[in-house]
């Protein structure tokens, strides 16, 4: 018979089954959750020897009839395995059946109750450092990226075709050249002298005060989410523990910087900032990144940055607290454009474009011995999650108008996470995978937690970063695509080079040292919410992204497919290249007209031998106007010049109002010339006079309007019976 404790964490992954919904509310378990009828399925109990179905096994689990685990995941699988044999490959049940066989695994595993299948390996963390979490290894049977040809084009406009499928997979000789790369970097050396915490002249003559103020208001904070201080998961960290690549292997702890308060043992108020700035560094690679305990080892390094800082940081932070010291209300997945129409003053975050007012910008920022710039990769305090800091890309640094010198900040372009997306459960990703985006966000420079290193595909299979871009030890990703958050699609980037800041784009931007021989690719992983992992993203329904992404297709398609030279254009090809897009105004009617860029350039053949086509962003193009039928941006070499002829600019249902006003003042003009000979009686009634003039104006527009197009006369008559004839 099964124990207590068994059939409580079957009941769990059974229900988390029951409970597993799309992102339309669909309830995804509900083609399994009964067997089909025998009198209208009879050969699919011919083709399906065993059939199962969730309801069965949940009755029969109730009812003591299983006498071990195993027995009742044989049946949890037979139920999804007889869907994926019986049903036709990319049917929706197939989808659905793949979609809820992974969540059953996955929920299986996390049950350390449970006993594991051999096929599901748990992954061991180091002895000397806690486990915060046990993930299965990637199933084999996950469907590949769909590929297409990926062009990298580099500052000399080379481009380098790819498809990463036809490429060697990830092996064990790819895991020992990794290694074997890294130990050929130097080590990283620690942060320099520079930019640590500065005591003013009362605090300077006991400046032990303000050290212990700082660690009582470190031991105090409690977490939202917490019961007990956050100090506590610091205090585990070892105090002897070495740890590899990091920039010390001197002893490090809590208990330790407190001793050496009580003793006074701190010559200046720098080497008490740099212990704390050590031990923080320790945490971050003690603990596993995205769990609990590192986003608690993040939240105290915030509040402490801001606690070692300038007096208006310090000041923010009671109001900063809600939102884990955060200069920031909202992260990735939960912020909005600040001039959104959706957004709010909370959620009111990111730009699309780097602002330039209130502001005077600076080369670099020196904060905590590491000096920041543009082009840097940083690990950013996310307000909503901290165990998941933002990846972000230094773009400007700057002081804001109206502050001290010392209040610098930056602005940065958001990467999101794979967990910070919408995507479907059959999607693969790259180990480490995050999506460029177009959402730009300040921040104030106590918000940057450490440096990071973001790869562009290319780059990432054939070597390391360079120091000082990348040390081995710090965090490092790989970006292949960007994502439209807006429109929930990804887009593989064709050109690396548009998403770096322009300054930097001549230089090769993020040098490496080659892989010996070959090229490393990186790992496959599932989708993060199918190993329990939580949002703000989700899960949509496959056919919903394919839609989108065809779409997307067509549309990029469209817009570079080589065209006959136009038979007159005024555009050179240079201007064509240099002028940005102008929003056009969108017609009622089709056109058969070919206005892509390439056309208005003379055809393929006039762009030269290597021409660089590069799709606007979707967040760009949904600031102009589209045409209705094709969604393209609509678009202009240079502001209009000609006068436009109307017939062929001005929309159809204008010209019968325009037309009507013509032969109005047509036909006053008319009267007026017959008044002339008219013998009238001064000051007669103006009433009475219209009369004989208002039948002349009909009269004639009976006439003329009859001529021409079948405008119905009576629709003018009645529009003349307010009108006033002078």
């Amino acid at each position: 018979m099964l124990s207590s404790d068994h059939k409580k964490a079957i009941f769990n992954v059974l229900q988390s089954l029951f409970s597993y919904k799309t992102s339309r509310d669909r309830v995804v378990a509900e083609p399994f959750l009964d067997l089909p009828d025998k009198v209208a399925w009879k050969d699919y109990y011919k083709v399906i020897p065993e059939p199962r179905c969730l309801n069965g096994i949940k009755s029969k689990l109730e009812k003591g009839g299983y006498k071990h685990p195993m027995e009742v995941h044989d049946d949890l699988s037979l139920v999804f395995n007889n869907a994926l044999h019986y049903n036709e490959d990319g049917s929706t049940i197939a989808k659905d059946a793949r979609t809820l066989k992974a969540l059953f695994e996955r929920n299986w595993v996390s049950e350390s109750s449970l006993p594991q299948p051999e096929s599901l390996v748990k992954v061991q963390k180091p002895d000397n450092r806690p486990s915060t979490q046990m993930l299965p290894t990637v199933s084999t049977s996950i469907q590949p990226i769909p590929q297409a040809d990926d062009m990298d084009v580099s500052p000399t406009g080379e481009k380098h075709e790819t498809n990463w499928e036809s490429m060697k997979p990830r092996d064990k000789q790819g895991d020992e050249l990794i290694k074997k790369t890294d130990r050929l970097l130097p080590k990283w050396k620690g942060p320099g002298p520079d930019g640590w915490m500065a005591l003013s002249e009362k605090e300077a003559r006991d400046p032990y005060e303000r050290y212990k103020d700082i660690l009582e208001r470190l031991k105090n904070h409690v977490g939202k989410d917490d019961q007990v201080p956050a100090i506590e998961t610091l205090n585990r960290i070892q105090e002897n523990a070495s740890l590899p690549d990091i920039s010390f292997t001197t002893p490090m702890s809590m208990a330790l910087i407190q001793s050496r308060v009580e003793l006074r043992a701190y010559p200046t108020s720098k080497d008490f900032d740099m212990d704390l700035n050590k031990l923080f560094e320790k945490g971050r690679r003690w603990f596993e990144e995205g769990s609990k305990e590192y986003g608690r080892v993040l939240v105290l390094q915030r509040l402490y940055q801001a606690l070692t800082s300038h007096s208006a940081a310090v000041a923010a932070l009671p109001n900063t607290a809600s939102f884990n010291f955060s200069s920031i209300p909202a992260g990735p997945g939960t912020a909005k454009p600040i001039h959104s129409a959706a957004s709010t003053s909370e959620d009111g975050v990111t730009t699309y474009r780097i602002q330039n007012k209130e502001r005077a910008f600076i080369d670099e920022i020196v904060f905590k011995g590491m000096t920041y710039r543009m082009g840097d990769y940083v690990h950013l305090m996310n307000p909503n999650d901290p165990s998941r800091p933002i990846i972000g890309q230094i773009f400007k640094c700057y002081v804001p108008d109206n502050a001290a010198s010392y209040q610098k900040s930056i602005t940065a372009c958001w990467y999101f996470r794979p967990e910070q997306t919408f995507h479907s459960s059959q999607r693969p990703f790259w180990e480490r995978e995050v999506f460029k985006t177009s959402h730009f966000a300040d921040h104030a420079i106590e918000d940057v937690i450490e440096k990071i290193a973001v790869q562009f595909m290319t780059k990432h299979i054939r070597g390391r970063p360079k120091p000082p871009a990348w040390y081995p030890g710090w965090p490092l990703y790989v970006c292949d695509s960007r994502y439209n958050d807006r429109d929930k699609v990804f887009v593989r980037i064709k050109n690396w080079n548009s998403c770096i800041p322009d300054e930097l784009r001549k230089n090769d931007f993020m040098p490496i040292l080659p892989f010996e021989g070959r090229t490393v690719m990186p790992k496959k992983v599932e989708s993060p919410f199918l190993r329990g992992v939580k949002g703000p993203g989700g899960l949509v329904d496959e056919d919903e992204g394919r839609r989108k992404s065809s779409r997307r297709a067509v549309i990029a398609a469209k817009a570079v497919t080589p065209q006959a030279p136009a038979t007159s254009t005024s555009a050179s090809l240079q201007n064509a290249n240099n002028l940005g897009p102008y929003a056009g105004i969108a017609q009622p009617s089709k056109s058969s007209v070919d206005r892509t860029l390439v056309t208005a350039a003379g055809g393929m053949s006039a762009l030269g031998g290597n021409p660089i086509i590069e799709e606007l962003p979707a967040e760009t193009v949904q600031l102009f106007d589209r045409d209705p039928d094709t969604d393209q941006l609509l678009w202009f070499t240079g502001p209009p010049v000609d006068v436009p002829d109307p017939k062929s600019s001005i929309p159809r249902y204008n010209l019968d109002y325009l037309y009507y006003l013509a032969k109005k003042k047509k036909a006053l003009e008319k009267i007026r010339d017959q008044e002339e000979d008219d013998d009238e009686v001064d000051g007669m009634d103006q009433d009475h006079d219209a009369d004989p003039k208002r039948r002349r104006l009909e009269e004639y527009l009976d006439e003329e309007l009859g001529r021409h197009r079948p405008i119905p006369k009576k629709a003018l008559r009645d529009s003349l019976k307010d009108v006033v004839i002078t």
